[in-house]
């Protein structure tokens, strides 16, 4: 048996190359899990489900997330965790915006002026809680009927601690 080794076969190859592509949505959505909880509002921050029913402006809104700024640049994130205090390594990261004393020292200045403003005006703590706890007051309810004059309260109380907010920051308010 002798082989043709003058002319050998060459097979022909496809101009696609490696695996083919899956059929796969152009958005992804996540599991099913994480799309229902988006549906149901589970997973929206307090202050933008606030903004999307229309309790508040968007300058109101500005101002919540701003007073939660400067907050994480005094204490940092509100949040539950457990620290290693032996494990010192990378804790300090430099950056040069956020270590300038004065301008660090400016930023708490604000924030004690807004906590002394909301204080003053009797809306310190739901605000704190709605902006930077990210809690939804007890008299919400967006998904059944609650007590609306309560309700209407806290909206009202919430406003107003916002634009008392606003008038800090020199944010217009508009009707």
């Amino acid at each position: 048996m002798k082989k043709n080794i003058e002319n050998p076969k060459i097979l022909p190859f496809s101009n696609r190359r490696g695996r083919p592509k899956s059929n796969r949505p152009l958005i992804d959505t996540g599991t099913p899990e994480t799309v229902m909880k988006r549906l149901l509002g589970v997973t929206t921050e307090a202050l933008d489900l606030c903004l999307q029913h229309e309790i508040i402006t968007e300058k109101q809104h500005w101002c919540g997330i701003h007073l939660r700024w400067l907050y994480t640049l005094r204490y940092g994130i509100p949040s539950v965790r457990a620290h290693d205090l032996s494990y010192t390594r990378g804790t300090h990261i430099k950056n040069d915006e956020y270590d300038d004393p004065d301008w660090k020292a400016a930023r708490e200045k604000e924030y004690a002026m807004a906590i002394d403003a909301l204080t003053r005006s009797g809306h310190a703590i739901l605000v704190m809680n709605l902006c930077i706890y990210n809690e939804l007051p007890k008299s919400f309810s967006f998904h059944a009927k609650n007590n609306e004059k309560n309700c209407n309260n806290t909206v009202i109380s919430i406003r107003n601690g916002l634009d008392t907010l606003r008038t800090i920051w020199k944010k217009p308010i508009k009707p």
